[in-house]
């Protein structure tokens, strides 16, 4: 009689335990995975108590200590596939920590903001292969335990022997894990998005409540526009992270705001208390991401002969914003004057 064997789950292991770490991770877990943390500090403390996970569509779960590992990096030189989860500027000296302690044949998956960090997470963790990632979607941080998903959307991933049998783990959990061929163009798509992170944390509203605000809708507009100009200029693709494409999102973000809440009513599925990772980090005194999200469009275009001089207001904002350690809480229409005077040179 023939029998057939079964490869065995994957163990999956999270580098850097933020909110998109512990939620990835926390579903993958729900599923019935092995899942190992890294973590230190507060969180590897109130890791060892469990972890709660919610969603906007009600799901709640309570995640026992012994239904995941929770340690420091050490603890994933037994894993298969690592999810890379850090915030862009620690990139660097995670991966070099990381990369000691690899098995030979691991998968390096990052699921970070930006577009640069896959290839350095190639150049630091080689020679294991390293699979680019994306979440077009919201995780909140209740607390060092607690992570609540405010918005729907699957995580993204690229192709790799590893990435089919993560997405079958994600069946058991509500969280939505695909494959992607084009995640480069994809990323590009994703950082779109992200151009918003940084108006979330200047107009200091949550996201419901800010794009009401035709203003900011505008000045997100202004600096979509000039990505997508600079990446037609670099000879870039871009693929969108959700299903409009992303050469239409400008115009629908500048329709009168009863018409953009009937035509984006699908991507204002959220919680009304959403709010940015940007808007995270500024409460919670850690870096800005912006300058790997804004700055990328300022770098990228100045790499190509043009100016985007909206992104670069947005990353002075910010800046201004994490050095007083509060928002300024600035109003729609006066950011949109500041955005026209940068743009006509003034």
């Amino acid at each position: 009689m023939n029998s057939t064997t079964r490869e065995p789950a994957p163990v999956v292991g999270i580098m850097g335990a933020g909110a998109i770490g512990l939620y990835v991770g926390g579903m993958l877990a729900v599923a019935g995975a092995h899942v190992v943390f890294a973590a230190r500090g507060r969180t590897l403390e109130s890791l060892s108590r469990g972890l709660s996970l919610s969603r906007y569509d009600g799901f709640k779960s309570a995640l026992k200590p012994e239904h995941y590992a929770v340690g420091g990096v050490d603890g994933l030189a037994k894993c298969d596939v690592v999810l890379f989860c850090t915030k862009s500027g620690d990139t660097e000296a995670a991966a070099i920590d990381l990369a000691r302690v690899l098995k030979p044949d691991a998968t390096v998956i990052s699921l970070q903001n930006g577009v640069g960090n896959v290839e350095l997470l190639k150049r630091l963790v080689s020679p294991h292969q390293v699979v680019a990632g994306t979440v077009p979607f919201n995780v909140v941080r209740l607390s060092p335990n607690a992570v609540h998903c405010s918005m729907e959307g699957p995580v993204l991933i690229g192709p790799s022997d590893a990435s089919g049998p993560l997405a079958k783990l994600a069946e058991g959990s509500p969280l939505k894990l695909q494959v992607h061929d084009n995640l480069d163009a994809m990323q590009w798509g994703k950082l779109l998005l992200n151009l918003n992170n940084g108006l979330n944390v200047i107009s200091g509203l949550p996201l419901l409540n800010q794009f009401r605000d035709p203003g900011y809708r505008k000045v997100l507009a202004m600096a979509m526009e000039e990505l997508l100009a600079a990446l037609d200029a670099a000879g870039i693709p871009v693929i969108g992270a959700t299903r409009t494409n992303p050469r239409l999102i400008p115009r629908v973000l500048r329709l009168p705001t009863w018409l953009f809440r009937v035509v984006a009513r699908q991507q204002l599925r959220m919680d009304e208390t959403a709010r940015s990772s940007s808007w995270d980090d500024l409460k919670a005194d850690r870096e800005p991401e912006t300058r790997f999200l804004n700055g990328a469009v300022v770098s990228l275009a100045e790499a190509h002969g043009r100016t985007a001089p909206v992104n670069e207001l947005i990353c002075s904002l910010v800046a201004e914003a994490f050095a007083e350690k509060v928002s300024p809480q600035m109003p729609g229409d006066k950011l949109v004057e500041l955005a026209r005077k940068v743009t006509a040179g003034l």
